[in-house]
C-alpha cells in the first residue's frame, strides 16, 4: 500500500500542473479575438460620445483604426489556427520522459540523481514546448500579411 501513496504524491502535483497548463492554453486560444472585440466596442461607444472637432476624436479613431487591424489579423491567424502535431508528440515525448526520469532517479535516489541533468533539460524543453503548440504555437505570416495595413 505504501508505494501507491508514495505513487500519489509523486504524481498527483503533475496532474495538477498539467490540468493548469491545459485550462491556460485553451483561455490563451478562445479568448483573443473577444478582448479584442470588447475593447474596439469600447472604443466606438467613447468616440460616439466625443464632439465630432476634437483633438481627441481623432487620436481616438486612429485607435480605433489600429484595433481593428489587430481584430482582422487575430481573426484571421484563429480562422487558420492548426496545431502541429509533431511538436506536441515531441513536446509528449520529451516532457513526459523527462518527468520519468526524473522521478525515477529520485525515487533511486544516491548515484542515480545524476540522471537529472538529462531529465532536468528535456522537462524544461517539453513541457512548455507541448502547451506552447497546444495554445497555437507560432505561425509564421507571409510577406502580404505582414505588410497589410
Amino acid at each position: 500500500m505504501s508505494a501507491v501513496t508514495d505513487g500519489i504524491t509523486a504524481f498527483s502535483p503533475l496532474a495538477v500542473a498539467l490540468l493548469t497548463g491545459l485550462f491556460a492554453a485553451r483561455e490563451r486560444r478562445q479568448s483573443s479575438s473577444a478582448k479584442i472585440m470588447d475593447r474596439l466596442t469600447a472604443e466606438i461607444a467613447a468616440l460616439s460620445s466625443l464632439p465630432d472637432n476634437s483633438d481627441a476624436k481623432s487620436i481616438l479613431l486612429s485607435q480605433a483604426e489600429a484595433t481593428a487591424r489587430t481584430y482582422k489579423q487575430t481573426c484571421t491567424h484563429e480562422d487558420t489556427f492548426k496545431r502541429d502535431g509533431l511538436g506536441i508528440g515531441l513536446g509528449i515525448v520529451l516532457g513526459g520522459g523527462g518527468i520519468a526520469l526524473g522521478t525515477w532517479a529520485a525515487l533511486q535516489g544516491g548515484a542515480h540523481m545524476w540522471w537529472w541533468a538529462l531529465a532536468l533539460p528535456a522537462i524544461v524543453l517539453g513541457v512548455p514546448g507541448f502547451f506552447h503548440e497546444l495554445a497555437g504555437g507560432s505561425r509564421e505570416t507571409s510577406d502580404d500579411e505582414a505588410t497589410a495595413p
